[in-house]
């Protein structure tokens, strides 16, 4: 039955290329491969237990339709689909948008705005233990940006002020009966005006898992100053959490300098306080370098290394890794 639900969606985004209502298609494939180190975690017991990793290979082929139609008031819409090399198919981007030049409205799987970019992000590790938990996921206020959950309800308004200045307004809503109920809004105010781009928002995160009610409230700050070849961002992400009465705070600072000639570094600073403990924090630095494969337009090789450490009250295993990775676009 899943091979079957696999195969019908591939049909599903291939009859969706083939439509006429899209006017414009692309495809690209990119090709990851990657060192990992081993992980060392503390047994309990006064030794450790080593999980090995090695070389992995990843991969995947995209395909895209999309097209717009109307002069003044416009119809917008885009469908992505997935190839992986694990032998699974997915869709990526699926999703309708109408309105003006003034305000829009875009419904289905989609991202909105960035609130913490990391430019060429070819390989950022986290030593957060992978588990993914609150508090240990390193929080970029992103949690509501989107393309999340397949039963998601996901919409996001923008209106544009004009000189540079637009409000998004987003919204996500999902209803699970084993899960509990997963909500959110997200108002992000943007400007752009010559070489500098400043975002701002909050996200208003509610769940409730049973008869237990949660709730979040992020916050992200995101700007960058291009100097003529080299592009300077710095981010901002805090979170407070109330989850079954333990308070949470978290704070991330991210610092990124990406160089025209593709060459790109940054460092991640995450640090999360309960009250009580020490802090639990992870140090992230991340590089990659987007290479021109000679002269073939749209080929492009980037190798990419990160390194993460954990410290304070994080006993998380250091993430060590390289990758290289192929991306043809055609």
């Amino acid at each position: 039955m899943k091979n079957f639900a696999l195969r019908l969606t591939a049909v599903a985004a291939l009859a969706a290329l083939a439509s006429p209502a899209f006017a414009a298609f692309d495809a690209n494939i990119e090709f990851d491969n990657t060192w990992l180190n081993d992980r060392k975690f503390d047994d309990g017991e006064g030794g450790t237990t080593k999980v090995k990793r090695g070389i992995e290979q990843s991969g995947r082929v995209e395909l895209n339709a999309s097209g717009k139609a109307g002069p003044d008031v416009f119809i917008a819409g885009r469908a992505s689909f997935l190839a992986k090399k694990d032998g699974s198919v997915a869709t990526d981007d699926m999703w309708v948008q109408v309105g003006n030049a003034s305000a829009d409205l875009k419904l289905g799987r989609f991202e909105a705005a960035d609130l913490f970019p990391l430019p060429r992000d070819v390989l950022v590790l986290y030593a957060d233990g992978g588990d993914g938990s609150v508090g240990n996921t390193v929080y970029r206020s992103n949690v509501l940006r989107g393309r999340t959950g397949g039963n998601l309800f996901h919409a996001a308004g923008t209106f544009n002020a004009g000189g540079g200045l637009s409000v998004e307004l987003g919204l996500i809503e999902t209803k699970n009966t084993a899960d509990g109920t997963f909500k959110g809004l997200r108002p992000v105010v943007a400007y752009a005006n010559g070489p500098l781009t400043v975002r701002g928002g909050v996200e208003l995160i509610r769940w409730a898992d049973g008869a237990e009610f949660n709730k979040a409230t992020g916050f992200g700050l995101t700007a960058g100053y291009n100097l003529g070849g080299v592009t300077l961002t710095g981010n901002y992400a805090n979170l407070k959490v109330d989850d079954g009465g333990v308070d949470l705070k978290t704070n991330t600072l991210g610092l990124i300098a990406s160089a025209d000639m593709g060459l790109t570094g940054g460092v991640i600073l995450y640090k999360a306080k309960v009250p009580g403990a020490s802090d639990y924090k992870i140090t992230t630095f991340y590089a990659a370098y987007a290479i021109p494969f000679f002269d073939i337009k749209g080929a492009t090789i980037s190798p990419a290394i990160s390194v993460s450490n954990a410290s304070g009250s994080n006993n998380n295993p250091d993430e060590r890794g390289v990758r290289v990775r192929f991306n043809y676009a055609f």
